[in-house]
């Protein structure tokens, strides 16, 4: 399992790395250097898994509206606190991704 981790890992950084860097106007080099880059992964990947955490109850609870309607306001209150620590791009793309899928599954209870 740690080595699947570990080749996923390496697989995958070079990519959000890539897809993390900002670019200004005329092509010049990205703001951050690649030690900053690499923190903010890091940092975005430990909140993506707490996010990933928080909504797991709701996404848990999909076929009981009750459950559902208990657990999801946590899931937002915890959703909302890590929005907080996400430091690029993608992982804003993918904490919006996880409080879509959380009110997707609220929005079909009445």
């Amino acid at each position: 399992m740690k080595v699947l981790k570990t080749v996923l890992l390496a697989g995958v950084l070079p990519l959000l790395l890539g897809a993390c860097q900002k670019k200004s106007e005329g092509g010049a080099p990205p703001a951050k250097d690649i030690g900053a880059q690499v923190g903010d992964v890091v940092s975005d990947t430990d909140a993506l898994r707490e996010a990933n955490g928080a909504a797991n109850p709701v996404v848990r609870a999909a076929g009981d509206c009750d459950a559902v309607k208990a657990a999801l306001p946590e899931a937002n209150r915890r959703l909302d606190a890590v929005a907080g620590s996400v430091r690029t791009v993608t992982g804003r793309t993918s904490l919006e991704a996880i409080r879509k899928r959380v009110n997707t599954i609220a929005e079909t209870c009445p």
